[in-house]
């Protein structure tokens, strides 16, 4: 859950704050989160007893080994009815395969949150969710699966934002992400330019000194630390163009604010499958060879595009009443007269 800024948790936090009210809603919601990370949302109960571990040195893994545990405890012996989880914990390396193997025997019905393309050899035993109709038919063995929105909670445009000469980043800073490629490219593009644009980086820096020494050698190039969810379009504008250097993404809610924005937004090409409106003159496959020419491109392009997307597919109420459908329909109709009567 927020604060920490996987897009997981920002989704799931911007749907906490409508399931709890609304939507008829005859069950209880019960959040398992690290320490610090819950929100006021009405009706929902937080249980923020997980250890914060994502932002500590990679070799303490006794945190993560007790939240796995802590997280098999939950799933085995607290009695719900459905159980949602985010694929990272059900397929995270081999301890990935203790947390499958309880849902497997828990009473409870599954549902398995996927949102990139990471995960292989699955799809059995579980409810899944995923983000993109896309990326479930890059799972396309999978046969108990639904597509559920992103939710974008928009504010309207701040349109006279004139944008500066910089492109940005914004997500995550983690090898994973493809920021260490975006450098390179970066690096290449400086040698070819006369007048380059600068790079800017926002988001939670998971790498540490590896990013930051890296950044300090490149000339053009900043990280300007943290920027809140709500916060992300109105950035966005004060730029020329979003860069996503990663390829394992589903649908990439930076896209679709930038998009929303009317910024270009460079990115793999398989973002382009879910985000077909996208140009293909904006997507690369291999970033380190194909980003500096993109980023070419940027200093003289215009700074606005209209995309033709349609963004109500993503309102938050549209996808929360989706996820509330999705559980009524997994929980035992009994279960859920019970808990009406308690």
């Amino acid at each position: 859950m927020p604060p920490y800024q996987g897009g997981a948790a920002v989704d799931y936090g911007i749907i906490l704050e409508r399931l709890g009210t609304g939507f008829g809603r005859d069950f209880d919601i019960r959040v398992l989160t690290e320490r610090g990370c819950s929100k006021g949302a009405e009706g929902v109960f937080y249980d923020d007893s997980l250890l914060s571990y994502d932002s500590t040195p990679v070799k303490r893994r006794g945190r993560q080994a007790l939240n796995y545990l802590k997280i098999v405890r939950k799933i085995l012996f607290s009695g719900a009815d459905v159980i949602h989880i985010h694929a990272r914990y059900v397929y995270g390396r081999y301890i990935g395969r203790l947390i499958w193997l309880a849902l497997l025997l828990s009473p409870a019905k599954v549902v398995v949150d996927i949102r990139d393309r990471f995960y292989k050899n699955f799809g059995f035993g579980h409810n899944f969710i995923f983000c993109s109709d896309e990326l479930r038919e890059f799972y396309g063995w999978i046969e108990n699966a639904v597509t559920i929105p992103v939710p974008l909670a928009l504010k309207p445009s701040k349109t006279t934002v004139a944008p500066g000469r910089n492109i940005a980043y914004f997500g995550t800073i983690v090898r994973n992400k493809g920021v260490m490629e975006l450098l390179d490219a970066y690096s290449e593009y400086r040698k070819g330019s006369k007048t380059p644009l600068g790079l800017d980086f926002y988001g939670f820096n998971a790498m540490g000194a590896e990013f930051t020494d890296r950044v300090a050698e490149i000339e053009g190039v900043a990280y300007r630390g943290h920027v809140s969810p709500g916060d992300v379009v109105d950035k966005i504008l004060e730029y020329k163009a979003v860069v996503l250097p990663s390829a394992s993404e589903g649908m990439p809610r930076v896209c679709l604010e930038a998009m929303y924005a009317r910024r270009m937004v460079f990115c793999h090409e398989s973002v382009r499958r879910s985000i077909p409106c996208i140009p293909e003159a904006f997507t690369f496959r291999d970033a380190a060879r194909e980003l500096p020419g993109l980023i070419t491109k940027a200093e003289s392009a215009d700074t606005d595009f209209s995309y033709g997307y349609d963004f109500k597919r993503h309102d938050p109420d549209a996808v929360c009443a989706e996820l509330a459908e999705l559980y009524r329909w997994l929980a035992p109709e009994s279960k859920r007269k019970e808990a009406r009567t308690a």
